[in-house]
């Protein structure tokens, strides 16, 4: 029932495609209704649908449900008897054929030709009538990339000489979506200890004085148009072939033309850089030094490419690059996004855009990929040294949202002698700029390592290392423990903010080991045993003293991308609750910007609620000693969602 004085809100039913949202009541049905053959047509509920109502409409009309369309909307596929008898269901508020407009992204350039395309179909088109049907519209240099085996869609890439063409490609009924084949750009710019601990040299303190530093990890490094070179003393072994035995690099590939440069041995120095000859003590190795690396030059296809660094043994992957000119949420960031949901294991880290560019892009403004910017170097890591500012455009999404150390570096070198025996050059860039998001991404991706390492190994949650405890992290707990290690950039007013995200990286904060005063409690729920519509779970912590603070870090790893049509990519909605002993409740990310700390609720007018992100954040500084309640809430939830949990504090 209502309060007194208020009225219910009624529901938004515009469609999020387009230039503009619209009502598709006011669309005109033609009299003649659609043609016999099978037309894209957006079919709105009146409500969200409960799992009765999806077996229901799937088994009496043959809906697919995958194309998600806000507001209470999917494309199908349909015919003209199967629409004129959806108009006639209860749970059925429109049917309305699309807009052959809509399917051309806003991005694709205004003037200039050739065109380079990338098209999406529709997951029952035939291969070959596609083919014909884009030649017959004046494409060439067709190119079909079949990715549905690997559960995600049929591509089409193609030259187009004629921009008067573009309708006849979009009128095609197998395409579901044009857009622009992108251009990568790299993101240029003694940090491991940095945010491992935020000390420096020999006294600094860092997670590698705990045990880890990578061992039994791989991380994948895809570059934009550069490799490594196995010479250099960073990456070379002998017998020197990557592979499962050689002691750093399993899998290097790259194009016929691809050359050894700087971009790609500086990220990847970062990452897991180390002498062979003096293992573990260069003072230029990489964060997690101990791990391996699968290297590859990037193409246009990342949910493949990510594939096949799952495949010769990665879970944490980085991406120092962008796409030039491509600020929305296109096919590259779905790549990401479904390749995350679908390997619930893996972690992507992708660079925030520098300063030089435009504003921020695919891979990192995807939904569930970790976006990083650029901290300057100790003792100046309080302040940012590269990075645009967020928010994504145009769905106001937080990114970046975390940052590392992209500055004062050194790391891996090319030598311009190129000699057959191994080298070890080391040094500050000296092609790129010295401070960098492409730096700090990697440093990220270290760090990340690590904190698998620390759960594969077993330290949580006594914090020593116990094999009788080891679990299998899904990237969402990285992700999650990662965020929740933050802290706030001093050089940078405001917590959270536009630029730094959520904060700098400092993984003892989150990291328990053995005599810390900081513990820590996690929850790590798969999409498997992941909340349903409505439903909420209660997890319990005890604070057993004020003097740390507390901070609690919801994360979940989206449902597959958002429809290509919209501009909305969030779907599944999670809600984070924090009760404390006195019954004092906070929410998720309703947080008073200034101090940088979550505002009780009831204490003055609550923050809307956080529909777009899919980190959640409670920080309250001098908890009251005693049992918190902890709830998370399937809001809107399309089947099962997974997430993880991690609180850090004083905690028993």
């Amino acid at each position: 029932m209502n309060a007194p004085g208020t009225a219910r809100q009624s529901p938004d039913f515009r469609l999020m495609i387009g230039d503009e949202p619209f009502d598709p009541i006011d669309v005109p049905v033609p009299d003649e209704g659609l043609a016999p053959a099978k037309k894209a047509t957006i079919v709105q509920f009146t409500a969200l649908l409960t799992e009765p109502d999806v077996a229901r409409v799937k088994a009496a009309y043959g809906l697919v449900l995958d194309r998600f369309i806000p507001n209470l909307a999917f494309l199908e596929r349909l015919d003209d008897g199967t629409v004129g008898r959806l108009r006639a269901d209860f749970l059925v508020r429109s049917c309305t054929a699309l807009d052959p407009a809509l399917k051309l992204a806003p991005w694709i350039p205004a003037t200039g030709t050739p065109l380079r395309l990338i098209t999406t179909m529709f997951d029952d088109a035939d291969a070959g009538t596609v083919r014909s049907a884009l030649d017959a519209a004046g494409a060439r240099d067709v190119q079909l990339i079949d990715d549905r085996p690997a559960g995600s869609h049929l591509f089409a890439e193609f030259a187009l000489d004629d921009r008067a063409a573009l309708p006849r490609i979009a009128a095609i009924d197998d395409v579901v979506w044009a857009e622009p084949e992108p251009d990568a750009v790299d993101f240029n710019v003694e940090a491991a200890q940095t945010i491992q601990s935020g000390g420096v040299g020999v006294h600094g303190g860092t997670i590698w004085d705990q045990g880890l530093h990578g061992e039994g990890q791989v991380i994948g490094i895809i570059e934009k148009d550069g490799t490594i070179d196995l010479n250099h003393c960073f990456f070379a072994d002998e017998p020197n072939v990557p592979g499962p035995g050689h002691r750093k690099v399993l899998s290097l590939t790259r194009k016929n033309d691809t050359k050894v440069n700087e971009h790609a041995m500086f990220v990847a120095g970062i990452a897991a850089g180390d002498d062979r000859a003096n293992p573990g003590t260069h003072p230029h190795r990489g964060g997690a030094f101990a791990a391996k690396l699968v290297v590859r030059t990037r193409d246009n296809h990342l949910l493949k490419m990510l594939g096949d660094a799952k495949a010769a043994g990665a879970t944490i992957h980085n991406n120092s690059w962008g796409l030039a000119d491509i600020t929305s949420y296109d096919k590259t960031a779905r790549d990401a996004d479904e390749f995350s949901f679908r390997n619930e294991d893996h972690v992507v880290v992708g660079a925030g855009a520098g300063f030089h560019e435009a504003d921020n892009t695919p891979p990192g403004i995807a939904k569930n990929v970790l976006c990083v910017a650029a901290a300057k170097a100790f003792p100046f890591e309080m302040s940012d040294g590269d990075g645009l500012p967020g928010p994504t455009s145009p769905d106001k999404r937080r990114k970046p949202e975390i940052m590392a150390v992209g500055g004062g570096i050194s790391s891996a070198l090319v030598n311009p002698a190129s000699p057959s025996a191994p080298y070890c050059l080391t040094g500050g860039p000296q092609v790129f700029a010295a401070d960098a998001t492409s730096w700090a991404a990697p440093n990220a991706a270290a760090a990340a390592a690590l904190v698998r390492q620390y759960f594969t190994e077993g330290w949580y949650p006594t914090g020593r290392k116990r094999p009788d405890r080891r679990l299998l992290p899904t990237g969402a707990l990285i992700r999650a423990v990662l965020l929740n290690s933050t802290v706030d950039m001093t050089g940078r007013p405001g917590y959270p903010s536009l630029t730094e995200g959520w904060g700098l990286i400092r993984l003892d904060r989150t990291l328990f080991f053995d005599g810390a005063h900081r513990r820590v409690d996690v929850h790590d729920v798969r999409h498997s045993a992941g909340l349903e519509i409505g439903q909420r779970r209660t997890h319990e912590i005890v604070v057993s003293s004020i003097t740390e603070q507390l901070k609690i870090t919801l994360v979940w790893t989206d449902v597959p991308p958002a429809e290509t049509l919209h501009t909305l990519p969030a779907r599944n909605l999670l809600r984070l609750e924090a009760e404390d002993p006195g019954g004092i409740a906070y929410v998720g990310n309703d947080i008073d910007i200034p101090t940088g700390l979550s505002r009780p609720v009831g204490s003055g007018p609550p923050g809307p609620p956080d529909l777009r992100n899919n980190v959640h954040m409670v920080i309250v500084d001098h908890p009251p000693v005693g049992k918190w309640k902890i709830t998370v809430e399937g809001s809107v939830v399309f089947g099962q969602q997974g997430y993880a949990l991690v609180t850090s504090g004083a905690l028993k």
